[in-house]
């Protein structure tokens, strides 16, 4: 009895190990948006209400939305940038209503998809970002 009581809580402990470390952030998706795209503009409202749901609740990646609306509000997110550690990339890639997935070790760009594209390509996107990051 002590024995199966004692290999319970190893297996207890294991699995819990186990999901703590698939729940941890592997992935940034970087969003640049403007209210002047025209990209943004056509597909923002679709993208907010189909695809940002999927990637906001998996806890594998952390969204950072980069406003490159004018000077005023590039600084605004900077500072998210920074932390995320992405700032660099950030300002080498500015084109507006993309998404970026980005390794969070490495920093280096997994994959990128246009918020134009269909939500099946996105959600194609998404699945193989989380099968390489």
């Amino acid at each position: 009895m002590k024995k199966l009581l004692i290999a319970s809580v190893l297996l207890l402990g294991i699995g819990i190990s186990g999901f703590a470390q698939t729940s941890q952030v592997r992935v940034i998706a970087l969003l640049n948006k403007a209210s002047w795209c025209p990209v943004c503009q056509v597909n923002g409202a679709r993208f907010t209400k189909d695809i940002m749901p999927m990637v906001m609740t998996n806890k594998q990646i952390k969204i950072v939305k980069n406003d490159l609306l004018d000077d005023k509000t590039k600084g605004v997110p900077m500072k998210m940038l920074e932390k995320a550690r992405i700032a660099d990339f950030a300002k080498d890639n500015t084109a507006t209503g993309m998404l970026y997935f980005l390794d969070d070790k490495t920093k280096k760009l997994i994959s990128k998809v246009s918020i134009a594209a269909p939500d099946g390509k996105i959600r194609q996107v998404f699945k193989e970002v989380l099968m390489k990051g």
